[in-house]
């Protein structure tokens, strides 16, 4: 199954709209219909963006498999949703968190 076909029944089983997919993943709405379309693609980052956004793997949304579901890993449940929510940032944001997390790692014993 192609890509476009993969990514428009994700956006149906999440039961959201074109529209919001392009405003939580912070891109236009032309891209997205682009990619529904046919005639665009995503880059390497946007692709990792759609897998984080719908929790199925890279290879999932290539058509390369058909397991949706990564292999499973040692991370618990929240350190697999914070690597999930940092996934769907925009760069910007993404430095601002490493940053925070940097500074709870250096002063781990303030109150």
């Amino acid at each position: 199954m192609d890509f476009n076909i993969r990514l428009e029944n994700l956006i149906e089983e999440k039961n959201v709209t074109q529209k919001q997919l392009a405003l939580d993943l912070h891109i236009a709405n032309s891209t997205i219909n682009g990619y529904i379309s046919g005639y665009r693609e995503p880059d390497f980052e946007m692709l990792a963006r759609l897998a984080a956004y719908f929790d199925v793997s890279a290879d999932y949304l290539l058509g390369l498999s058909d397991e949706k579901r990564p292999a499973p890993s040692a991370l618990n449940a929240d350190e697999a949703e914070l690597i999930r929510l940092y996934r769907t940032l925009i760069p910007k944001h993404k430095n601002i968190v490493k940053r925070q997390v940097k500074f709870f790692h250096e002063h781990p014993n303030d109150k």
